[in-house]
């Protein structure tokens, strides 16, 4: 039997630098959603650039994160 996976959801998820508390860094996390599962990793990354330009904490790291659907093919 062979098995299928199918993207579901997609998530843009900006990490920036926080404060730093007690001695620690903190940071803080947006999370974008509802992106549209079959965009080039490339488009999100041009999205991802234009968001950062607007803010004004430092990026810390940028990720994309998907949900997947098995099914049997």
């Amino acid at each position: 039997m062979a098995v299928q996976a199918v993207v579901t959801a997609t998530r843009l998820r900006i990490k920036y630098l926080g404060d730093i508390v007690n001695e620690k860094q903190t940071f803080i996390t947006k999370t974008y959603s509802n992106i549209n599962p079959h965009v080039d990793d490339q488009d999100i990354y041009d999205v991802f650039e234009i968001i950062s330009d607007l803010q004004t904490k430092t990026v810390y790291s940028v990720s994309k994160s998907a949900d997947t659907e098995l099914m049997e093919a």
